[in-house]
């Protein structure tokens, strides 16, 4: 390849991607942006994803009754996972209850609170 070639910011960031513990994570960060996509409509407000590990994705869900929907979709999940990434990025997923006591912010490695009752969360 001829070193005064220019090269395309797209093909830097794909390779990127495929090469270094950055592109992991950005490649992994899709999950939440598509995350209404990849839970469905009806599931998505109730979960959120909180993080990968060793391809294992944690989700935080509301209470008991939402993680027992999310369980029954577990495969679909993975499965549109892997789909969006193109190879296995998830092979399994840990269901967990969300902390009443997080911040209110959804997104990578943020947490929101779950109200109860008459709780103005503050």
């Amino acid at each position: 390849m001829d070193k005064n070639k220019p090269v395309s910011v797209g093909d830097i960031l794909k390779k990127l991607i495929t090469t270094t513990p950055l592109g992991k994570v950005m490649e992994q960060a899709r999950v939440w942006e598509h995350w209404p996509e990849i839970a469905g409509e009806s599931l998505a407000p109730h979960g959120r994803p909180a993080g990968v590990k060793e391809r294992q994705l944690r989700v935080e869900v509301e209470d008991s009754v939402w993680m027992s929907r999310f369980s029954y979709q577990k495969w679909d999940i993975i499965r549109r996972i892997n789909r969006l990434a193109g190879h296995e990025l998830v092979s399994d997923i840990f269901f967990t209850l969300m902390d009443e006591n997080a911040g209110d912010a959804p997104g990578p490695g943020t947490r929101r609170r779950r109200k109860k009752g008459g709780d103005t969360g503050e």
